[in-house]
């Protein structure tokens, strides 16, 4: 008898182990779920890498989706709730499969062969990148990571796992390479969400492009004097269309009148003030365009022949540029002028300015030679 109920000690721990096993086996299907509620609760992502599955291997579970993930369920309540009462569906029912939701509680293989293991899989989503031109090349990134995302010949950037995102946005084009951070929430039923990118937008706001369009005013500026010192010659504009060469081309006949009446002509750009405001940067038929207002000042002077001393001749204006972006010489030309005499006092009710600075600059001359007289 004795020997009976020592056999028998073996047999009931043996029973009773099976026992826990198999309730803490019936339970493991809602310890899974209650961990990844104890994890997005307690916004602690990093409890979530071994307790999730995705619907496409090539989406990374890392610390920065995982993060994305918790940010979005805790700021979408109703997602959330809509995802926990899905669970709790599932739980009642015991049914462990796919469903219609973005997380479901699937069977996970077997573990020591004999045990189902559980998890939750999670539909992965993509950023479709809209509103560019052929031209922009995009790469898209998640904050701090190091890796592009991939993308599909749809244009799709990912897979991802759902989630709120900062991301890296590099579009580059013919002025250049644009750099923008952006919040993207990676979710929602249809796998895909747009990420709405306005390449005009994006040269408006860039400091390099704004640089180069007031060179480019500058640049004009300054040849305009050059230009009316030197009999007219178109040659000396360096930044203008072939259209406005051919319009400041009859400028030429109006000097040829009126030279013989002048000994000496002085001019000298001083600078101008541009109204920041006012200037545009966009895209139209696939052609870069840009507009810009600026008071412009110039010292100039003339000494009419046979007449002593010189006569001031200078003036401001308000002067409206209009640019379009030259591929080929990989510069702003200006293509038309407008302008209005001004007093110089127009740019005090301007908010945003900038003062384009011409110190010692040249002052350019125009001399009639001696023996030039058609006077009879």
């Amino acid at each position: 008898m004795k020997k009976i109920w020592l056999l028998a000690i073996p047999a009931v721990v043996v029973l009773t182990i099976i026992t826990v096993v198999l309730i803490q086996q019936n339970n493991r299907p809602k310890q899974v779920v209650e961990a990844f509620e104890q994890a997005v609760d307690q916004k602690k992502p990093e409890q979530l890498k071994d307790i999730l599955l995705v619907d496409n291997k090539k989406a990374e579970i890392d610390e920065s989706s995982l993060k994305a993930f918790v940010t979005y369920l805790n700021a979408n309540y109703n997602s959330y709730q809509v995802i926990k009462d899905s669970l709790e569906e599932q739980l009642e029912k015991q049914e462990y499969s796919m469903t219609n939701q973005q997380i479901s509680l699937v069977e996970d293989g077997k573990r020591f062969g004999v045990f189902t293991d559980y998890k939750l899989k999670v539909k992965t989503g993509y950023i479709k990148v809209t509103g560019l031109s052929e031209e922009d090349q995009v790469t898209l990134s998640v904050d701090k990571t190091k890796n592009s995302l991939m993308k599909s010949e749809e244009e799709l950037y990912g897979p991802l796992l759902p989630g709120t995102y900062d991301v890296r946005l590099t579009v580059k084009n013919t002025l250049g390479t644009f750099l923008e951070k952006r919040k993207v929430e990676v979710w929602g039923g249809s796998k895909q969400v747009s990420l709405l990118v306005d390449d005009s937008d994006l040269a408006q706001k860039d400091k390099g492009v704004q640089q180069n369009v007031l060179a480019a005013l500058d640049v004009f500026n300054n040849d305009l004097i050059v230009f009316q010192t030197n009999n007219y010659e178109t040659k000396h504009f360096t930044n203008v269309t072939d259209e406005v060469r051919e319009v400041t081309a009859f400028a030429k006949y109006d000097f040829e009148f009126y030279k013989e009446y002048v000994d000496e002509i002085q001019m000298q750009y001083l600078g101008a003030v541009v109204n920041l405001d006012d200037l545009d940067i966009n895209r139209f038929n696939d052609e870069w365009l840009a507009e810009v207002t600026a008071l412009v000042s110039y010292k100039n002077k003339m000494k009419v022949r046979d007449m002593k001393g010189f006569e001031d001749i200078s003036y401001k204006t308000i002067r409206t540029y209009k640019m379009k972006y030259d591929e080929k010489s990989k510069k702003w030309l200006i293509a038309d002028l407008e302008e209005v005499k001004a007093d110089g006092s127009e740019s005090d009710d301007w908010e945003n300015k900038t003062e384009l600075k011409n110190e010692d600059s040249p002052v350019m001359k125009w001399t009639r030679k001696k023996d030039e007289s058609n006077m009879f």
